[in-house]
């Protein structure tokens, strides 16, 4: 047989003559397939789905018109809307951690790496499959948030046709990407996902909120990537040491450029 030959695979089905993907093709479908393979990735992005969507509808069902009769002129009906975020990135979390984590538990990164030896192609093709679903993921729960809430919040709270509405639902939708992004830049840093999660989730869940209701810690804590990035998913400010919404997307951005820099430079430093 020979070199042409050997380079070409033909289909029994129809016969057809397919041409094997090599480089940054081959590393991104070997990426998608590992995704898919493995049980925790392939269903955890719709957990996010449905958690997200379905505490954000359960909150707009019960709670909006308390909210409205307390708080008033000041009652933000967008707090409501994309209040499942706060629970549902914990499943987007948990994906991009084992998606890059899961390969050191398995014993397959030596493996992985021997077929694509060029760390920084497998690094992109990682980053970009993972970003790929988090897109997917956040763009589905968004809509699935924001049309819930057209349907169950009292009339004249959601428009679909006002700037505010789609420009909330392209922040949570940024909000989760940027978020995936520095999950997986993370992991490659640490490596397990003990230790990942063991830094993310506090910080995402305890971090945050305790530092901002400290005085004097506060003014710094509004640039920690979730307090930035969450910001873009409201229309008025909770305190004064908040950042605008497109300021602080732009932070929640340096914070996954960071990531990325800091996966790549370590993983191409150290043996695996």
């Amino acid at each position: 047989m020979t070199t042409a030959m050997r380079k070409t695979t033909t289909t029994r089905e129809t016969g057809a003559t397919r041409v094997p993907k090599t480089g940054f093709a081959a590393a991104l479908e070997a990426e998608w397939i590992k995704l898919r393979s493995v049980p925790s990735t392939r269903w955890l992005p719709l957990a996010t789905v449905l958690s997200i969507a379905g505490v954000s509808a359960l909150v707009d069902a019960f709670v909006a018109e308390g909210q409205r009769r307390e708080d008033g002129a000041e009652y933000d009906a967008f707090t409501l809307v994309h209040y499942g975020v706060n629970f549902g990135q914990l499943a987007l979390v948990a994906f991009a951690v084992l998606a890059v984590a899961g390969e050191y538990g398995a014993g397959t990164i030596r493996a992985s790496l021997a077929a694509v030896p060029d760390r920084r192609l497998f690094v992109a093709a990682k980053l970009i499959v993972i970003t790929a679903v988090a897109l997917v993921t956040a763009i589905v729960s968004s809509l699935t948030c924001t049309l819930a809430a057209r349907l169950l919040l009292p009339a004249g709270d959601i428009s679909l046709t006002a700037a505010a509405t789609w420009r909330t639902a392209f922040g949570q939708v940024v909000y989760l990407v940027l978020l995936a992004v520095i999950c997986a830049g993370v992991t490659f840093v640490l490596r397990t996902p003990m230790a990942s999660m063991g830094l993310l989730i506090p910080l995402i869940f305890l971090g945050t909120a305790a530092l901002t209701a400290i005085p004097g810690v506060r003014e710094v804590a509004r640039f920690l990537p979730d307090k930035a990035g969450q910001r873009v998913m409201r229309l008025r400010e909770f305190s004064a040491y908040e950042l605008a919404p497109w300021p602080g997307v732009a932070v929640m951005a340096l914070w996954a450029i960071a990531a990325v820099v800091a996966a790549v430079a370590v993983f191409r430093r150290r043996d695996v």
